[in-house]
């Protein structure tokens, strides 16, 4: 079984099924489909995922794409609690904060991370999948 963690526009390319979603990225999330992987959904990045979603027209259904992440067994949800703060410097290299959230998920679960995010990639804080 693999683990990943999946940041917003990699979850987004992949909900709209965008050229965008790097190769690999897109094997891991069909990894996930076929029950051999779980993609692991910080909160921060459903947030971002409502908001990407407006800023782009809508392109998905919110509600209903939520609803079928969290009833899907590829998919699980990660919270953010008080104490993942205390991890902010040890992933310090990631310069903004939603996007250290989303490295220290997958450092914390020595996951994948399944972003092209430049900040995240000059990190090396995490294996990148792209």
């Amino acid at each position: 079984m693999n683990f990943y963690v999946a940041d917003t526009h990699g979850l987004y390319w992949y909900l709209i099924a965008s050229p965008l979603l790097g190769v690999n990225a897109k094997k891991a999330f069909d990894e996930g489909k076929n029950g051999n992987a779980i993609i692991y959904i910080p909160s921060i990045v459903i947030a971002e995922l409502y908001f990407l979603n407006k800023k782009h027209g809508e392109q998905i259904d919110f509600s209903v794409e939520f609803a079928r992440l969290k009833n899907s067994s590829q998919f699980e949800f990660v919270g953010f609690k008080a104490e993942d703060v205390d991890d902010f410097t040890i992933d310090d290299a990631v310069p903004e904060m939603h996007d250290r959230i989303i490295a220290g998920v997958a450092r914390r679960l020595s996951a994948g991370c399944l972003t092209r995010d430049q900040k995240i990639v000059a990190s090396k804080i995490v294996k990148i999948v792209w």
